[in-house]
């Protein structure tokens, strides 16, 4: 079964996806964790939550990878023989193509993506926008809130002076960049106001 776990930033997600990923290894279950190549916030193969809990990818997936040949591939190492389970961070930025193989090869495998639903502007990532058309369980990452309080609804960038970006590439990696990304309620995001 192919599930989606959504939230804004800060809700959690990775943190959430480890914690899950321990419990199920802790019941002698075999799994194993993915994440796009695109991620290098803390480092190529590691899966980081801002927690500060975090573990190495058993595989990183490049934009023009076979999700499922990189996933058979996993499998025959011994390492990883046989694994019934699939975690992958950051699923916002797996192409539309690796969603969809994903989705064929979950009647053999549970796979529990965990990522953004939209961007700072308000729109989905491709690869997002697969994964709530093909999955078959979509949950919301609860408890991402806005400054004022209020439910956090939209990711938002801001500059290092705390200014409401919304313009320029949809992907920025906020260790490469001098941004940062917040949630923030629908009202304040519309407004550009991201604190008090």
């Amino acid at each position: 079964m192919l599930h989606f776990y959504y939230g804004v930033m800060g809700s959690s997600k990775t943190a959430q996806l480890l914690m899950q990923r321990y419990n199920y290894q802790q019941l002698g279950l075999r799994v194993a964790l993915v994440k796009p190549a695109i991620d290098t916030r803390a480092g190529a193969n590691v899966v980081y939550s801002r927690v500060g809990l975090k573990a190495k990818a058993e595989l990183v997936l490049e934009r023009g990878d076979s999700a499922r040949e990189q996933l058979l591939w996993l499998a025959a190492q011994n390492a990883c023989s046989g694994f019934e389970y699939v975690f992958i961070d950051e699923a916002q930025f797996l192409t539309p193509e690796q969603v969809q193989e994903l989705a064929d090869m979950a009647e053999h495998l549970d796979i529990f993506c965990y990522g953004l639903k939209s961007d700072f502007q308000g729109n989905f990532f491709p690869g997002s926008a697969a994964l709530l058309r093909l999955a078959e369980e979509i949950h919301e990452v609860p408890g991402g809130l806005c400054w004022c309080g209020a439910k956090a609804t939209m990711n938002t960038r801001i500059d290092p002076e705390g200014r409401v970006i919304k313009t320029g590439e949809q992907v920025l990696i906020d260790n490469q960049q001098q941004i940062r990304y917040i949630g923030l309620c629908y009202k304040h995001w519309r407004q550009g106001i991201s604190h008090a």
